[in-house]
C-alpha cells in the first residue's frame, strides 16, 4: 500500500464501521458557566442555545415563572436590550450531576443595586431544563 492509501484506510475506516466517537457532552456546570457567559456578552443567540425546548423557571418553593422557550427569548430580547450593563458574577457554584447551585451576584441594574442569588439549575443532555430561582437579596 502507499501513503495515500495507508492514509484513507486510516481515516475512512472508522467512518465506515461507526466508530467514531460522539462530541463530549458538556458536564452541568460547564452549561451553566457558558450561560452565564452569554448573559455577560450580551449574546441572545448563545443565551437561549442553553436552553431546552421545554426550560422550566420557577420561584421557590415551586411556583411555574416561565416555560418555553419561545417565552424567554421575548422576555431576554427586551432584557438585554433595556440593561445592557447588566454582569452576573458567579461568586460559588456546586454542581452534583445534572443538578447546579451558583451563588451569583448581579450589578448594572438599573437601579444601581447589587443582587445576590442562589439559583439551582438541572441540565440534561447538555441544555438547561429547569431554573429554581431560591433567593434573592437586593442591597
Amino acid at each position: 500500500m502507499n501513503r495515500l492509501t495507508t492514509w484513507l484506510a486510516l481515516v475512512a475506516a472508522p467512518l465506515i464501521s461507526g466508530a467514531v466517537a460522539a462530541p463530549a457532552q458538556r458536564s452541568a456546570e460547564e452549561v451553566v458557566r457558558a450561560y452565564t457567559q452569554a448573559a455577560n456578552d450580551g449574546d441572545l443567540e448563545k443565551f437561549l442555545a442553553q436552553y431546552a425546548p421545554g426550560i422550566r423557571k420557577y420561584r421557590f418553593p415551586g411556583e411555574l415563572a416561565s416555560e418555553g422557550l419561545e417565552h424567554n427569548r421575548q422576555v431576554y430580547t427586551k432584557a438585554f436590550a433595556s440593561y445592557p450593563d447588566l454582569h452576573v458574577e458567579i461568586l460559588d457554584l456546586f454542581a452534583l450531576d445534572e443538578m447546579v447551585v451558583a451563588h451569583d451576584r448581579v450589578t448594572g441594574r438599573p437601579d444601581g443595586k447589587t443582587a445576590d442569588e442562589i439559583t439551582v439549575y438541572e441540565v440534561k443532555d447538555g441544555l438547561i431544563t429547569r431554573i429554581e430561582y431560591v433567593k434573592q437579596t437586593v442591597n
